[in-house]
């Protein structure tokens, strides 16, 4: 019997063991499928603002022969009308469908703002495309229609800030496939670039005219830029990608066609400026687009490419997990099994349990080897769980106390508007200003900013671009502030900047950086509206007579006072306020 009980014993340990190894195999394969199913997601959205940005390069097409072409033009005007159309309407669909996925983002996101950016320089070209169709070709000045084109190239511009935060999420999130993502990223870039130049070379070649010396400058520039994208595709090809059949025949495709074909016949056209350009821009922009787009399938093949592995090893996480399950399932099977062929041993149990209790007092939470199967010993076991859950619940709810404190803290000692500290956060640095004066450090400097006529702003602006303004003014402070010095949002218009260990030299330094990173850019609120906006300083620092904190607020504010008494943008420090 006592050997029986042994075999047992044994049996028992060695299926704890693999019970162990199965549910940290399992864990494994499930963080794994997890992971998978995100980086699927991800992948997904890259994919998406692609597209997006494809099919607004591929509008510019028909619109551009559009341009050219007059209304009394027959069957030709027609079909080319009918294929603008068409190439809205699959432009309309990629950005609502970017726009659904944007919308699923956090919602202090900035990819939002850039969509609807996007969303409406595209509408106000389109605008300006219909508006000048609808002149005689003669009443087309050459400035009226590169102006068109160039809002339409405006329009897919401002799709680029997405295009980088998608790829670089990405690439974080799957880094291997980053290589099969980076081609496509490359043969995005050069549909986009090859497009930006055959849209340049559209009015010299309805005029004609010569281009201009500015727009020579931009093709060259852009024509640098492919050559560079296309010296780095060998060397970033995915080894899976270059066995795709599928890949290989469209690169060779592209590598006769755009780059054996569409490139030196740019370039003639550019050499020829001023001469005889013997095409026509309708001509030049059938032969264009078709290896335009081939450029275009190559990026789709590398993101399905990408795609399809990600899917395979979500594929392959999920199986092993259903495998792993299984295993599990047999294994706890088993030990039920082997529990109740113990059924008569008791003491064993009720040491193993007495074992048990003595772990969990010693803050041991994990659960030990067990025996027996009574109902006595059942009910044991079950008040020992329901303990172990008990300190498992204690120690999850104080973890979660303690995180939530956190983030209370740090979400009242945050502006919400501008991601700066807080007046609170200042406060609790400072001590309330209207108690006990508080002691003041001779290292600590004061920066109060007040934004000059912010409230012509929001009254003729509306309170969003004021909020814009007020982010974008907190965003280029933040630039210059960094630890240990603080910048807060002091309330309203008005911003502090706290200093540690600062000259008064150096603050003074400091704030005029600040001022003219301010005042040197126009603040853009939106495509057709820009903001000069500038800002006045006053400057303190804790000195003999700044003794305590309301002293060097004080001292602060009246300097500021001081500057916009001098008419603003500009900044005063205490020493000179009450010289």
């Amino acid at each position: 019997m006592q050997l029986q009980a042994q075999l047992r014993v044994g049996a028992a340990l060695l299926l704890a063991v693999a019970a162990v190894i199965s549910v940290y195999v399992f864990l494994g394969y499930a963080d794994a499928y997890r992971q998978s199913k995100q980086n699927l997601k991800t992948l997904t959205g890259y994919d998406q603002v692609l597209k997006a940005g494809n099919a607004i390069s591929a509008e510019r097409a028909p619109s551009n022969i559009l341009l050219s072409l007059d209304q009394d033009a027959g069957q030709l005007y027609e079909s080319t009308e009918a294929q603008m159309t068409a190439a809205r309407q699959r432009t309309d669909l990629a950005l609502e469908q970017l726009h659904r996925l944007v919308q699923t983002l956090p919602s202090d996101n900035p990819d939002q703002a850039e969509l609807t950016h996007a969303q409406q320089s595209l509408l106000q070209a389109r605008t300006s495309i219909d508006q000048l169709v609808r002149h005689a070709p003669s009443d087309r000045s050459p400035q009226a229609l590169q102006d068109v084109i160039d809002e339409m190239i405006i329009a897919r511009k401002q799709l680029d800030p997405l295009i980088s935060d998608f790829y670089g999420q990405a690439v974080r999130d799957a880094p291997a496939q980053a290589g099969i993502m980076h081609m496509a990223r490359v043969f995005s870039d050069l549909r986009e670039y090859s497009g930006r130049i055959g849209s340049m070379l559209i009015v010299p070649l309805s005029t004609p005219e010569p281009i201009s010396p500015a727009r020579q400058l931009i093709i060259a520039k852009l024509r640098g830029h492919i050559d560079q994208l296309h010296r780095l595709m060998p060397s970033h090809i995915d080894p899976n990608a270059q066995g795709d059949d599928d890949i290989g025949r469209m690169r060779v495709q592209v590598e006769h066609g755009f780059f054996g074909h569409t490139l030196p016949l740019i370039d003639q056209l550019v050499a020829r400026s001023g001469s005889d350009y013997k095409l026509r821009a309708a001509a030049f922009t059938r032969q264009l687009t078709p290896d335009l787009m081939d450029l275009e399938k190559l990026e789709g093949l590398f993101m399905q490419q990408a795609l399809a592995q990600v899917s395979q090893v979500r594929k392959d996480n999920r199986r092993h997990m259903m495998l792993i399950g299984t295993y599990l399932l047999a294994f706890f099977l088993f030990v039920l099994t082997v529990l109740r062929a113990a059924e008569r041993l008791v003491i064993r149990p009720l040491l193993l349990a007495r074992q048990e209790i003595i772990n969990l007092a010693n803050g041991d939470l994990r659960r030990t080897l067990r025996a027996g199967n009574s109902a006595e010993v059942r009910a044991l076991h079950e008040a020992l769980d329901t303990l172990r859950r008990h300190h498992i619940n204690s120690m999850q709810l104080a973890v979660e106390r303690d995180e939530l404190s956190k983030a209370l803290r740090r979400q009242a000692h945050t502006d919400a508007l501008t991601g700066l500290w807080n007046r609170h956060a200042l406060e609790e640095i400072t001590g309330d200003l209207s108690a006990e004066p508080v002691r003041l450090s001779k290292e600590r400097g004061l920066i109060l900013i007040d934004v000059d006529y912010f409230k012509p702003i929001n009254d003729e602006h509306g309170h969003v671009v004021g909020d814009l303004v007020l982010r974008e003014v907190a965003g280029r402070i933040r630039r210059f502030v960094t630890t240990p010095h603080m910048a807060f949002r002091y309330g309203g218009e008005e911003f502090a900047i706290l200093s540690n260990g600062l000259s008064m030299k150096e603050l003074c330094l400091l704030a005029e950086s600040i001022r003219h990173a301010i005042a040197s850019d126009a603040i853009m609120a939106h495509s057709s509206l820009k903001l000069a906006v500038t800002a006045s300083f006053g400057v303190a620092k804790g000195d003999t007579n700044v003794l305590t904190w309301m002293d060097l607020l004080n001292a602060a504010d009246t300097a500021l006072y001081q500057a916009k008494a001098q008419g603003r943008n500009q900044l005063v420090s205490a020493e000179r306020s009450s010289s």
